[in-house]
C-alpha cells in the first residue's frame, strides 16, 4: 500500500512529465529551424516524430508498469529521459550541420535530426503516464477512473509545459540549448522526489542517502544549467577570420552577431539579416539596403518614415544620417532584436529615432499615424532561403497600410523573391491595392500617386546627398526600376483567408 506522500509525489510526476513533454517539444520546433528551417514540412515532422515517439511510449510504459509495479521503474525512466536531454546540445551541434551538408533528400534531414535528437526523451517521458497509472491502479473496478484522471492530470501538465516554455522560459534563459537543459534537471529533479517519498518508510539511513542524492544534483544541474551559455558558445564551429560576439534565443528567431572580414553581421537562424562596416556603422550593408533609399529619392519630401523589421537598423541609423529632417519610427517583432541592434549596432533611439516592439500589423491597428515612407524589411530566411511572414503579404494588410500613408506616400516592400512564384503573388497583391507599383530587383515600390521613373533626376540627387559614392548598390537599383508586370500566370492573390507563401517558394 503507498502512503499518501508516495501518491502525491506521483501525482506531481505526472503532471511534470506531461509540462516537461510539451515544453520539448516546442523547444524542438525551434532546434530544428534554426538548421533546417521552420517551413511546413520541418514542423509537420517534428510533430509525427514527437507523435510517433510517444506512441512506442504510451506502449512500453504499460508493458513496463505491468512488470515492474514499483516507483523505481517510475524513477529509472524519468532519470534516462534527463540523461538523453542533457546530450541533446551536444547532438545538435554535432550532427545537425552534418546532415544539413550532407547528399540525402532535403526532405529527409529534419526527419533524421529530430529523430536522432528527441525521439529517446520523448519515448521516456511518454512512458512515465502508463507506469503511473500502473502504481495507481488497485483494482480492475478502478483502472477506469484511475486511467481517466492521471491522463487529465498530464494533459494538464501538457498545456502547462507548453504555455510556459513560449511565453516565459525560451525569453528568461535566451536560450534553447538552456531551456532544453533545464528539461532534464526538471526530469531529475522530479525522479528524486518520487524516490524520496517512496523511501520515507525505508529507514533513517536511506532517506538521509537519498537527500544528499538530491542535493548533489540540484547543485550540478545548477551550475551545468549555468555556464551552458560557454558551453553553447565553445560549440560554435567558427568560420576562418570570425569572432562570435553574440548567441541568443528569443520566441522568434537564433540570434547570432559575429565580425568577419571587417564586417559586423547580425544571423537569424541560418540567415545574414545585417551588415555593418566595422568601420562605419552607418555603411552600406547587405546589397538590397541601398535600394532602400530610393522612394526619399522620389519624394525629398518625406520626412516621416516607418521600418518594419528593425534588424540591425540599417535603413533606420543610415535615413538618421542622411537626412536630418527625417524622424523614424521602427518596428519589431522580437524584443532580442531591438535590444541586440542598440548593443552590437549602433543603434541608439532618441527624439528622431523611436523604437517599437510589436507585430507590424499590430502596431498599424493600434495607431493612427501617417508615415510618408513605410518600409517593409520583414523577410527572414531558412534553409530553402528567404520567406516572409504570411500574415504581411496579404491584401488586407495592404490596405492597412494604405491608410497610414501619407497621400502619395510611398510602400516599399524588400523581398528576395523574384525567383520564385512568391514574387509575382506579392506584385499581383500589392498592385490591387495600389494604383502605382514598380519593380527594381527584388524591392517593390507603390503608391496611390503616379510613381514616374526619372532615372537622370533620381541619379542627380543621389549625387548630390553623397549617396551614389557611399551606396555601390544604388546606382544598379535605379537603373533597374521598371513599372513592367511579371507574368503572373497562375498565382493567387494572397488574402488572409489563403497566403501560401512556403507553396509559393517552393517553387525556387
Amino acid at each position: 500500500m503507498q502512503s499518501s506522500s508516495s501518491r502525491y509525489a506521483l501525482r506531481i510526476a505526472v503532471f511534470v512529465a506531461g509540462a516537461l513533454l510539451m515544453a520539448l517539444e516546442v523547444a524542438a520546433f525551434r532546434i530544428i529551424g534554426k538548421t533546417f528551417g521552420a517551413a511546413l514540412r520541418e514542423t509537420t515532422t517534428v510533430i509525427a516524430v514527437f507523435l510517433a515517439a510517444m506512441s512506442a511510449g504510451y506502449w512500453a510504459g504499460g508493458r513496463a508498469g505491468d512488470r515492474w509495479p514499483r516507483p523505481e521503474t517510475l524513477v529509472a525512466t524519468l532519470v534516462l529521459s534527463a540523461l538523453s536531454l542533457f546530450t541533446v546540445p551536444w547532438l545538435d551541434a554535432a550532427l545537425s550541420p552534418r546532415i544539413a551538408a550532407s547528399s540525402l533528400a532535403l526532405a529527409t534531414h529534419a526527419f533524421i535530426a529530430t529523430s536522432v535528437l528527441f525521439a529517446i526523451p520523448t519515448f521516456l517521458l511518454a512512458a512515465t503516464s502508463p507506469i503511473a497509472i500502473r502504481l495507481f491502479t488497485t483494482s480492475t473496478g478502478a483502472s477506469g477512473s484511475t486511467a481517466g484522471s492521471i491522463s487529465a492530470l498530464s494533459t494538464a501538465g501538457s498545456i502547462a509545459g507548453s504555455l510556459a516554455t513560449a511565453f516565459f522560459l525560451i525569453d528568461w534563459l535566451a536560450s534553447i540549448s538552456r531551456t532544453v537543459l533545464l528539461v532534464g534537471a526538471a526530469a531529475l529533479a522530479t525522479a528524486l522526489l518520487v524516490q524520496l517519498a517512496s523511501a520515507e518508510r525505508a529507514g533513517t539511513r536511506r532517506l538521509a542517502l537519498a537527500l544528499s542524492a538530491a542535493a548533489a544534483v540540484i547543485v550540478a544541474t545548477s551550475v551545468f544549467v549555468a555556464r551552458s551559455s560557454a558551453l553553447e558558445q565553445s560549440l560554435l564551429r567558427p568560420l576562418p577570420n570570425t569572432r562570435v560576439l553574440f548567441v541568443g534565443d528569443s520566441g522568434y528567431h537564433r540570434v547570432t552577431v559575429r565580425d568577419r572580414a571587417r564586417q559586423r553581421e547580425m544571423l537569424f537562424n541560418l540567415g545574414v539579416q545585417t551588415r555593418m562596416p566595422l568601420n562605419d556603422p552607418f555603411g552600406p550593408g547587405n546589397a538590397y539596403s541601398d535600394a532602400l533609399h530610393l522612394a526619399r529619392l522620389m519624394r525629398p519630401q518625406t520626412k516621416r518614415v516607418l521600418v518594419i523589421g528593425l534588424g540591425g537598423g540599417t535603413a533606420a541609423k543610415q535615413y538618421m544620417h542622411h537626412y536630418p529632417d527625417t524622424i523614424v519610427d521602427a518596428v519589431d517583432v522580437d524584443p532580442l532584436v531591438v535590444d541586440v541592434a542598440q548593443r552590437f549596432f549602433t543603434v541608439a533611439p532618441g527624439p528622431r529615432l523611436r523604437l517599437h516592439v510589436a507585430d507590424g500589423r499590430t502596431f498599424l491597428r493600434r495607431t493612427n499615424e501617417r508615415w510618408d515612407l513605410i518600409i517593409l524589411d520583414a523577410a527572414t530566411t531558412n534553409r530553402y532561403g528567404d520567406t516572409f511572414p504570411p500574415h504581411l503579404a496579404t491584401r488586407e494588410f495592404f490596405t492597412e497600410v494604405s491608410t497610414h500613408l501619407t497621400p502619395g506616400g510611398i510602400l516599399h516592400l524588400h523581398n528576395g523573391f523574384h525567383a520564385s512564384k512568391l514574387m509575382p503573388a506579392l506584385h499581383k497583391t500589392v498592385g490591387s491595392v495600389y494604383g502605382s507599383v514598380l519593380m527594381t530587383g527584388g524591392e517593390l515600390l507603390a503608391s496611390d500617386g503616379a510613381l514616374v521613373i526619372d532615372r537622370p533626376a533620381l541619379v542627380a540627387r543621389a549625387r548630390e546627398n553623397g549617396l551614389l559614392a557611399q551606396l555601390p548598390n544604388l546606382g544598379t537599383a535605379i537603373e533597374q526600376l521598371t513599372d513592367s508586370k511579371p507574368a503572373y500566370g497562375d498565382v493567387p492573390l494572397l488574402t488572409d483567408d489563403y497566403a501560401p507563401v512556403d507553396t509559393l517558394l517552393r517553387s525556387r
